[in-house]
């Protein structure tokens, strides 16, 4: 694929980012929340990691899963990623988000910290957009499209990795490549959660997400959204036991 027509798939990706956060500007009016979102973040990516090239040569793809601290700056902190390979991509990416900033979440018109998951796709194909940006870990994505936003957890009081971690827990947030406990909750439109129930523990781990489930039930979110509508929508808390 040639130049322009690369550049016309790229404005094609942006403007329907820019038509998806219209339609959540104008549905949070009256909805109440507004997630946080990436503005230019992806123009920030780009001038500071550099594609391998290998990447090129095999035109092929690797997504990079992430998790950052949005303050009401936008100017991410805690971030942490993961990519099941190990590249240097991820490592890469955890620092070029100590550099980057997105818009941040909003309740009732006013900025609100969350903590958001999202993927950092990096593509050596002629027939995409070498980086793209997705509000969600993908794992909604035969329900909800490739750009649904996921849940976002409020930041204005402990967290419920925090919470967990005030127990001594020895999980560490997030996907890698140890062993996971992982616990899914429903996150209701109005931000609360409605049910948790466990997923994946096995032998200790277990004392581990009945405690997660006690403080996910305290934990409140800016509620999934999917084409600029707030939904019900499943969050997976993850903890990894990677030494």
């Amino acid at each position: 694929m040639n130049k322009k027509l690369k550049i016309a798939v790229y404005k094609k990706i942006v403007s329907s980012f820019t038509l998806i956060a219209a339609a959540l500007s104008a549905t949070c009016a009256h909805a109440q929340y507004k997630p946080a979102e990436f503005g230019d973040a992806v123009e920030q990516l780009a001038g500071i990691v550099g594609l391998p090239v290998d990447l090129s040569n095999r035109k092929s793809t690797i997504s990079v899963y992430c998790q950052a601290d949005i303050p009401i700056s936008g100017a991410l902190t805690n971030s942490l990623c993961f990519e099941s390979s190990g590249s240097f991509l991820e490592r890469q990416t955890v620092k070029a988000l100590q550099e980057i900033t997105f818009i941040p979440a909003e309740n009732d018109g006013r900025a609100v910290p969350v903590r958001m998951q999202f993927r950092v796709i990096y593509s050596g194909s002629d027939d995409q957009p070498d980086i793209v940006l997705l509000p969600n870990l993908g794992t909604l994505q035969s329900q909800s499209g490739y750009d649904y936003f996921a849940p976002q957890e409020r930041l204005y009081h402990s967290t419920w990795y925090e919470s967990y971690r005030a127990t001594n827990g020895p999980g560490k947030v997030s996907f890698d490549t140890g062993r996971l406990t992982r616990v899914l909750a429903t996150v209701k439109v109005d931000g609360s959660v409605e049910s948790v129930s466990t997923l994946d523990a096995r032998g200790s781990a277990r004392r581990d997400a009945a405690i997660v489930e006690k403080t996910l039930q305290a934990s409140a979110f800016i509620p999934g959204f999917v084409k600029g509508q707030a939904v019900e929508m499943h969050y997976v808390a993850v903890l990894n036991y990677q030494k």
